[in-house]
């Protein structure tokens, strides 16, 4: 994991506090994963609104929403899903209500954008089709492969693996995310044992390393991958489902295609 590079932090002028990759910045990716640390240094939770578990106004839910979709440059629109754990990919035009864990754009206007507390946010633009996708990764997702999947679906767009650029953002980290037997059992089937630090009463997986796994046996070259583990149950920057016993806010984190060929056709796999 040594070519990887780390993710930028970037300040704007109000404090807004965003996460970015250099590789998909310098492909002509706006991309961002957001923390929580908001304008004016206000908590930044952009769960949906009405359904924050901080009890965040819907009005300044909606105005947190909009500050995150300007730093993405003007007249964007968003779109993002209902995220059900599994390996479904959707491709825009989508509805909240759209059960996915990955969206597909393949337009220069809408942000594909996934909400996320502890499970890992992954933001990948194919530089020749001008096509972009964020995942969502909790365990259940990586071993069912939604970031496979997500590059399958790319792949049939037009993409080659090869050329694709994945940045990895702030998710649970190892010595933080203990296990049980249920997920063990889960992470051999799927042949990311290496992923796991086994323990006589508690067991811990790597979920950054596993979706770097998940990566590379996809074909993304390991120089293609942005990121760096970024603990988000540790690190006061970021919420954590697990660490605050679910009363937390969620970031979302979000990349515009950079326009390509395609067409605006939905599917989902």
């Amino acid at each position: 994991m040594n070519r990887m590079n780390p993710l930028r932090e970037d300040r704007a002028s109000d404090q807004m506090m965003m996460l970015r990759s250099n590789r998909l910045e310098a492909a002509g990716f706006h991309n961002g994963f957001a923390t929580a640390i908001g304008p004016h240094g206000r908590v930044f939770d952009l769960a949906p609104a009405g359904s924050s578990r901080l009890d965040t106004e819907a009005a300044t839910s909606d105005a947190f929403l909009r500050r995150f979709m300007d730093s993405f440059g003007e007249n964007r629109t968003i779109a993002t899903v209902t995220q059900v754990h599994a390996a479904t990919v959707a491709v825009a035009p989508v509805t909240p209500d759209t059960e996915a864990d990955a969206i597909i754009v393949e337009d220069t206007k809408t942000i594909a954008a996934v909400r996320t507390a502890d499970c890992v946010p992954i933001l990948i633009g194919c530089p020749r089709t001008g096509l972009a996708a964020a995942v969502h990764a909790g365990w259940r997702g990586i071993v069912a492969d939604v970031p496979g999947a997500t590059i399958d679906i790319l792949r049939g767009r037009g993409a080659e693996p090869r050329n694709l650029i994945a940045a990895i953002g702030p998710a649970i980290g190892f010595d933080a995310f203990e296990i049980g037997d249920e997920v063990v059992a889960a992470f051999d089937a799927a042949g990311l044992g290496t992923c796991l630090r086994r323990g006589p009463e508690r067991s811990h997986a790597d979920l950054f390393r596993a979706v770097v796994s998940r990566l590379r046996s996809a074909g993304l070259p390991e120089d293609g991958i942005d990121g760096q583990p970024l603990c988000t149950a540790s690190d006061d920057r970021f919420f954590s489902h697990r660490g605050t016993s679910g009363k937390t806010g969620r970031h979302l984190s979000g990349i515009v295609g950079i326009g390509g060929i395609g067409d605006s056709n939905r599917s989902l796999h």
